[in-house]
């Protein structure tokens, strides 16, 4: 079947109900989509994959130069370094100092690693955006777009989305500190996911042209979000701080945050450790 210019191969089903899907519209060539079932066996282990495309539908870019060259780029802060240098190590790539930012930026571009790149993360993808550029790399490399599957709770994607758009936070409400951990981006459907497995709410924000943000703020529900942490893989700077979410309620039953508190040292030196980890 031929939709708005690409071959789409429809998603199979259990019983045997089919359904097609567009993936943009480009005019000069037809790619074949389909779904996990048809992944090419990868030397990367799936946690990895799911972790991979989360960073890349938030903090990514997979692109065809003018020259018709594949290529993908990640950038992110001077304090998440480390989890660059991470990737580079399984993927091979370069990272540089971005001129005039406070940021560093990875960069792959040989075909063979892009191959590799594209067979790992193909299924994983779903940003709007990303799906879209995915979609034409691999016209470029001949190589079937995948669609996503549905996210559960043990996908490492939402530890690798958290890392690149996520925050975790403590402000002061009716007086009493209130932890919350929060996901933001531009469009809704790239953060209602966290609202399906993890529970919280959806807000919109009017600020910075307008983004949506998900969030969870209740004891209950920050707790299930830290036993996600300790069954999946984080590695941004800010991902510390779900060490310390233990040692945040317990403080807060001590009432340690008020001044009166023959506890409050304790607190002061645990928002000292806390803040060491601004995000």
């Amino acid at each position: 079947m031929l939709i708005s210019g690409f071959l789409v191969k429809p998603r199979s089903s259990k019983n045997g109900v089919s359904k097609t899907q567009s993936a943009g519209n480009q005019r000069h060539q037809s790619s074949l989509v389909g779904t996990s079932e048809t992944t090419c066996t990868t030397t990367y282990p799936s946690s990895f994959c799911e972790w991979l495309a989360g960073i890349l539908d938030g903090d990514g870019s997979i692109q065809v130069s003018n020259k018709g060259y594949t290529f993908l780029e990640i950038t992110m802060g001077l304090e998440d370094l480390r989890l660059l240098r991470y990737i580079q190590h399984m993927l091979g790539g370069s990272i540089k100092m971005r001129s005039g930012a406070k940021a560093y930026r990875y960069r792959l571009h040989n075909q063979l690693g892009m191959i590799k790149l594209i067979n790992c993360i193909n299924g994983n993808i779903r940003h709007s955006a990303r799906l879209l550029q995915l979609h034409r790399v691999c016209q470029v490399l001949d190589n079937p777009l995948i669609l996503p599957n549905t996210l559960s709770a043990q996908s490492n994607w939402f530890a690798g989305f958290f890392d690149a758009e996520g925050t975790i936070g403590i402000a002061m409400k009716h007086r009493l500190p209130q932890l919350s951990i929060r996901v933001n981006n531009q469009l809704l459907q790239d953060v209602e996911s966290y609202k399906v497995v993890f529970g919280g709410n959806i807000y919109f924000s009017s600020s910075q042209n307008g983004y949506y943000q998900w969030s969870v703020q209740s004891r209950k529900d920050v707790i299930m979000m830290r036993h996600y942490f300790k069954s999946s893989t984080f590695r941004s700077h800010k991902s510390r701080r779900f060490f310390l979410i233990s040692e945040f309620y317990s403080l807060y039953d001590l009432k340690a945050f008020q001044p009166s508190s023959m506890n409050h040292k304790a607190w002061l030196a645990f928002l000292d450790k806390w803040n060491k980890l601004m995000i």
